[in-house]
């Protein structure tokens, strides 16, 4: 079937620590060893591959019956275990086709246009904030959250949740980020008791809680419409859930669409939020790059509100945000278990293996970029994203991000927006603390000095 993947040196306990201590560090010491992949031994578990050649990450992501995704437990199983970021086989082709035209054609186009609206307004607040005075102080992230969360509810689930429900779930999705954070239980033997903590419970019920809010309020809107004559209903995603329950050929399991909307309303923005505020950061520290991003938003945005028709001419900041997503992926690896004993190139993975194809490492290895460090935003002007096999921030094959076009359309707006009108400054070594959880996530709040442009 292959060959045996190749083991790093010392024993798998002190590998397995390396891992749980400091991810990141553990991932760039891998990507630097081995060309294309190794194991390394995890007492009382299935062994850990990381997956360092782009190469085979893709070939595993075109076999998702072979390389399945890991399925919802723990802490993560109180919140959804089987949303379509977590589902396979049949069911993820029901919910794919349900819920697919949702994010394409008209529906890029409404959450374009809802993110210029919606960024309109958060730089008419901060104006009003800083009044007469020089500037104001801002969690960046936490703003960047109610901006997203509030746009996706509004496209995705058909209703704006609204600023203190959104500056509520930025707090929940904090207290998920220090219960996701790996750590040494992330590599502790199988049988190993694991507490819950319960802040996190209270979020997670604050989150289906909310999910089953909507849900409601959507069902009981959609009682006063005929879905058979009415062409103006809505053509949001839950919409589209909560009719598919009339179909004949479509079977839910419990729970399902509450699964869908708890999943949405966090994969549905958190991911741009994050990049968002990576971005801005790596802006506030490149005033030159900042600088050209403004010209080009005086330029194709002047004085009108941004819509999804200025998206297009916005090349150069949509190259900034290409350029952010290789240093600081939100998705930060895609995880994955060997649903079998399967081959990927000369190699063998054993059943159960859990598998990591990191993009924080591969986005930095100078076999595929030159001054991979280095923020380079014009290293695109001769190249697509689509075109470069190490570059995946939105994953690949099947089960690649479904919102992809909703996050590359509504960057180039908000940042362009923003932009044009402040300069954002992050504070020195914001970005010295990140988290690995599913997502990159910040440790501490990211502060920021906001100051009008002259």
């Amino acid at each position: 079937m292959g060959r045996e993947l190749p083991n790093p040196p010392e024993s798998g306990l002190i590998n397995a620590l390396r891992f749980g201590d400091d991810t990141f560090r553990f991932i760039e010491a891998m990507q630097s060893r081995f060309d294309d992949a190794a194991a390394v031994p995890i007492p009382g578990r299935a062994p850990l591959v990381v997956v360092t050649n782009p190469a085979l990450v893709h070939d595993a992501l075109s076999r998702p019956a072979e390389f399945s995704r890991v399925p919802a437990s723990g802490p993560a199983a109180l919140i959804a275990t089987q949303g379509l970021v977590q589902s396979e086989g049949e069911l993820w082709e029901q919910q794919r086709g349900i819920m697919g035209p949702a994010f394409m054609g008209p529906q890029v186009r409404a959450y374009a246009n809802t993110v210029g609206r919606r960024v309109e307004t958060l730089v008419d607040e901060w104006s009003t904030a800083i009044g007469e005075g020089e500037s104001i102080s801002r969690n960046l992230h936490g703003e960047m959250t109610a901006l997203t969360v509030r746009v996706a509810s509004e496209i995705l689930l058909g209703e704006d949740i609204g600023l203190e429900r959104a500056e509520q779930f930025h707090s929940w999705m904090q207290v998920a980020g220090d219960e996701f954070e790996f750590g040494l239980d992330a590599v502790s033997p199988e049988w190993v008791p694991t507490r819950t903590d319960p802040e996190f419970k209270r979020a997670a019920e604050g989150i289906l809680g909310l999910a089953e809010e909507l849900i409601e309020r959507r069902r009981a809107d959609l009682a006063d419409h005929d879905p058979e004559t009415d062409e103006e209903r809505p053509k949001d995603m839950l919409t589209m859930l909560l009719l598919a329950e009339d179909d004949p050929d479509v079977e839910y399991p419990d729970n399902q669409i509450r699964d869908e909307v708890a999943t949405f309303l966090i994969a549905g923005h958190e991911t741009t939020a994050l990049s968002l505020t990576y971005t801005q950061t790596l802006l506030s520290q490149h005033p030159e790059i900042r600088q050209r991003v403004r010209e080009e938003a005086n330029a194709v945005i002047g004085d009108e509100t941004p819509t999804y028709d200025h998206v297009s001419e916005l090349e150069y900041t949509g190259r900034v945000f290409q350029e952010a997503l290789r240093l600081y992926p939100a998705a930060w690896a895609v995880f994955r278990q060997a649903s079998a004993d399967v081959r990927l190139g000369n190699y063998r993975v054993p059943e159960g293996a859990a598998i990591i194809m990191p993009q924080w490492s591969i986005h930095r290895d100078d076999r595929y970029f030159e001054n991979p460090k280095t923020f380079d935003p014009d290293r695109w002007i001769d190249q697509s994203p689509q075109s470069v096999e190490a570059y995946f921030p939105f994953s690949s094959g099947p089960h690649a991000c479904i919102g992809r076009q909703f996050s590359i359309t509504g960057a180039r707006l908000a940042l362009a927006t923003i932009v044009q009108s402040f300069d954002v400054d992050v504070e020195e070594g914001a970005l010295d603390d990140l988290r690995a959880t599913p997502t990159l996530r910040p440790g501490e709040a990211v502060e920021s000095t906001i100051r009008p442009v002259e």
